[in-house]
């Protein structure tokens, strides 16, 4: 860790690299190709994916990640000293660039307003059955936080039940409440959904049911006191520690609305606790697992009680989202916009990983900031504005809920019917050039066949999200853009590297085993900014198509298509 005065001011921080950037972060080639390069209004597919495009600079992005994650930004939490720093060396990066302001009055930011909950265990996770008393420790059996504004939320011997995988879903006729009255109980819940059927929950890809988020949501409508979401890596995608570090940390939220159901408790569990919960009760574990796959299950008593309490500290706070506007050059297309995001923010401080105490977030999502500028500077050297306008959103609060996106979503500074698409970024490819780039929600609209297009250009190809079964569609930005009907596009780095293969692959694994959500997610000097120049021009290739030819459209039967 560098050290830094703890709270430097904007004008002592920011002119040098703004220097910087000015002499390498553009990345503009000046060539005739590059100056060529704007794709005429009645350009097809085709034509656009063989017109040049101005460079995208490795210079400029690296300097933009080294920026944003350094330590004076205190890991960029909402409301914090660093989010503030954050949001106006990205507002003046939108300014040089020759962007508008894109928020509705005017201004360059979206207001947010939230709150931020701060939980702490008063009394422990204990259970009480006809085995005896056992009584668990957080963060390391357990973690729990408030899911309501109360000062305080608790348990009192209350009984556990386990719902399977806590789900109502009407068009798959399953149901795992069976209409049982659940007001007051704590529900013990399978992370994931059932996957052993193709015909059932997509099969393999998990669905937004699939979600933790849609299981406190699920209980919360029931009028549940909580909910143990048992937690294993392969269900949640990451390792325990990854729930661990949001344990006793300060969480944030939209401000709830008055007939909003709440949840008191939101809590993890390992699966060795699990087990043992479920030994207290006479209960096996894995014969639960085994009856929760099946449509006829039941909710089982799991014949204990529970008792828990945490005190919450409540404060209100602001952020915002930076927005900055390209306006579009045609007069009867220039109201309709094509969304750009990628969040800003990330953990700020928390609990140390050895003397290491920040949450840097330089690759989620300093790297996606950073590629958001590379895109934003190689369009502002386009002679020629496409038809549509395009909208840069570097969104707050992605790390807490995608509260950031959603609160844009829902207050779009133009109407939502002229809103017709989202490329997000969240994440570069660190690891070198690849043969192929996945696209996430691949099939889902139109935008999949021109990617696919434009990536064979590059001689590269679109591939699937290759783990579909961990619901990656539904934990970034882009969701809650397509909640509103919007088609939306997510690349991921691929996997087919172009050098040492092997070597590449086992080192793209182990950011999610080893440092994401980490203080160890720092910019280091092996990274490889090749494959993530490739990707930053399919997107942006694919953005300027979208922004100049014909609107992305749902796939038929897609589960937003009504939405549209």
């Amino acid at each position: 860790m560098r050290a830094y005065p703890p709270r430097l001011s904007l004008r002592l921080l920011f002119p040098p690299l703004l220097a910087l950037a000015a002499c390498n972060a553009t990345g503009i080639d000046s060539s005739p190709a590059a100056k060529a390069s704007v794709p005429p209004s009645t350009a097809t597919n085709a034509e656009f994916a063989v017109l040049p495009l101005p460079q995208i600079d490795t210079v400029g992005i690296k300097s933009d990640i080294a920026f944003l994650s350094s330590d004076a930004f205190e890991g960029r939490a909402p409301g914090t000293h660093g989010d503030e720093l954050a949001r106006t060396y990205i507002q003046q990066q939108f300014a040089k660039s020759g962007l508008a302001p894109g928020a509705a009055d005017g201004t360059w930011m979206q207001a947010v307003s939230m709150l931020g909950i701060t939980s702490t265990v008063e009394r422990t996770l204990s259970v009480h059955g006809a085995l005896g008393t056992l009584q668990f420790a957080a963060p390391d059996d357990f973690t729990a936080v408030a899911g309501s504004p109360s000062e305080s939320s608790a348990w009192d011997e209350a009984p556990l039940l386990f719902v399977g995988y806590g789900i109502a879903a009407p068009e798959q006729r399953w149901d795992d409440f069976k209409g049982l009255d659940v007001k007051g109980k704590v529900l013990l819940v399978l992370n994931n959904d059932p996957s052993d059927e193709p015909d059932l929950f997509a099969g393999k890809t998990r669905l937004y049911y699939g979600r933790w988020t849609y299981k406190y949501e699920e209980a919360a409508r029931r009028g549940a006191a909580g909910v143990i979401i048992l937690h294993t890596a392969p269900s949640a995608g990451y390792p325990y520690h990854v729930v661990q570090a949001n344990h006793g940390r300060e969480n944030f939220w939209l401000p709830f609305k008055q007939d909003q159901p709440t949840l008191p408790i939101r809590s993890w569990c390992t699966e060795d606790a699990a087990r043992k919960i479920c030994r207290a009760g006479g209960k096996d574990l894995d014969e639960l697992v085994k009856a929760a796959q099946q449509r006829s299950f039941l909710p089982i008593p799991i014949g204990i009680n529970v008792s828990l309490a945490i005190r919450n500290s409540v404060r209100q706070l602001q952020s915002a989202n930076v927005l900055g506007k390209l306006p579009g050059s045609d007069p009867n297309l220039a109201s309709e916009t094509v969304i750009i995001t990628a969040h800003f923010d990330h953990l700020g401080r928390g609990k140390p990983r050895g003397a290491d105490s920040i949450y840097n977030g330089a690759l989620d999502n300093a790297s996606g900031v950073a590629g958001m500028l590379a895109v934003l500077r190689a369009c502002s050297a386009l002679p020629e504005r496409p038809r549509r306008s395009i909208l840069f959103a570097s969104v707050t609060a992605e790390e807490s809920g995608l509260l950031g996106s959603e609160w844009l979503a829902t207050h779009l500074p133009c109407e939502r019917r002229d809103a017709i698409a989202n490329f997000n970024i969240d994440g570069l490819n660190i690891w070198g050039m690849t043969h192929d780039i996945e696209f996430v929600g691949y099939g889902k609209n139109s935008l999949t066949t021109l990617a696919s297009e434009f990536a064979k250009a590059q001689g590269r190809r679109i591939e699937p999200d290759t783990q579909p079964d961990l619901g990656i569609f539904y934990r970034s930005d882009h969701f809650n853009f397509a909640r509103q009907g919007i088609p939306a596009a997510y690349f991921k780095a691929g996997s087919d590297f172009l050098d040492r293969p092997a070597d590449r692959k086992r080192m793209k694994a182990s950011y999610t085993a080893t440092h994401y959500h980490q203080p160890t997610d720092e910019l280091a000097d092996w990274w490889n900014f090749d494959g993530a120049v490739a990707d930053l021009q399919l997107l942006a290739r694919c953005m300027l198509a979208t922004a100049s030819l014909d609107a992305p459209t749902w796939t038929k039967g897609d589960e937003f298509e009504k939405l549209r």
